[in-house]
């Protein structure tokens, strides 16, 4: 599997972490992460994840610190940054039916809700690298 996807897990200050929940629950996803795919445009991952933050959840951050590891779901591997919110808010693109800040242990909950078991997986195991890189800054 060579498709990469890049995307942005977000901490507020209160420890809270951004959440969205994709239109049609695509995927099988109903709360999961923003990520997606390059655009030509894009200069690099970082760049990529910021963007496809910015679409799907409408916040606007910035980059703390690469998450280690790649996660692979039923159509690509991701590869995650852990960002937090500049506190510039857009409106959220289309394929975003909702975005919600939630405490770690509710989205450990929300993300148990997907209906494939490498959806499943790839969430958790990002938000599992996240929190422990959280806790190292």
């Amino acid at each position: 599997m060579d498709d990469y996807a890049y995307g942005g897990i977000v901490f507020n200050e209160a420890g809270e972490v951004l959440l969205r929940s994709p239109s049609g629950f695509w995927g099988g996803y109903i709360w999961t992460f923003a990520k997606g795919g390059r655009d030509p445009q894009d200069h690099s991952p970082e760049y990529t994840a910021l963007r496809e933050v910015r679409e799907e959840t409408g916040y606007v951050c910035e980059v703390i610190a690469p998450i280690p590891g790649e996660y692979e779901s039923d159509t690509c591997v991701t590869k995650y940054f852990l960002l937090r919110p500049t506190g510039i808010v857009h409106n959220f693109h289309y394929e975003t039916r909702e975005v919600r800040w939630v405490s770690m242990v509710e989205a450990f909950k929300l993300i148990s809700l997907t209906m494939t078991e490498k959806g499943r997986q790839r969430d958790t195991n990002a938000l599992k690298s996240a929190i422990d890189v959280l806790q190292t800054l």
